[in-house]
């Protein structure tokens, strides 16, 4: 699990803000009829835990899916970056001490090149207490690909298409 490498502070204390440059996201699809998965380390995660919120950036280029031909259509996308913004709904902030696990929806939008729309997805954090570690969080994101012109972006993809992000979050400094 990648662990955060920048901390922020905005203007005001209670508004932490923390960053992990190397987060891992999964991508599942299917490509000219085929399940792939496509996976990056390299996703980029803006997590504010006072206004209970995320931001998931990657680039394309950076998933790898083991078919060399698919890997040349992401390649293509060098530069064009996807992100993912979501609110946790009904959740004012991410509560890092000790908590029962939690479930949870998240509204949002994604936006790639042309395309910027809402989105919904789903949640859990659960507690981990390891160190620096207070949390393990978990959300997925599927999307019809042709509603998101993500067909016409990626020729080939169809279905469904579905974000899986899995991140650690560090213990908040007044906890």
């Amino acid at each position: 699990m990648p662990c955060f490498l920048a901390l922020i502070a905005a203007s005001s204390p209670a508004q932490v803000v923390f960053r992990s440059l190397s987060s891992p996201l999964h991508v599942k699809a299917f490509w000219n009829g085929l399940p792939v998965l496509a996976t990056t380390n390299d996703a980029q995660v803006i997590i504010d835990y006072e206004k209970a919120t995320l931001d998931i950036t990657f680039d394309p280029a950076h998933l790898r899916t083991g078919v060399a031909e698919l890997d040349s259509v992401l390649d293509q996308h060098r530069g064009l970056p996807v992100t993912i913004t979501a609110k946790l709904v009904g959740v004012d902030h991410i509560q890092t001490l000790k908590h029962p696990p939690m479930d949870f929806d998240l509204e949002g939008r994604l936006a790639h090149m042309n395309v910027d729309d809402p989105i919904l997805g789903t949640g859990h954090l659960e507690h981990i207490f390891a160190g620096l570690y207070a949390c393990l969080l978990e959300v997925t994101f599927i999307v019809p690909a042709d509603r998101f012109q993500l067909d016409r972006s990626f020729n080939g993809i169809t279905g469904n298409v579905t974000f899986h992000l899995v991140q650690t979050l560090l213990k908040r400094t007044n906890d």
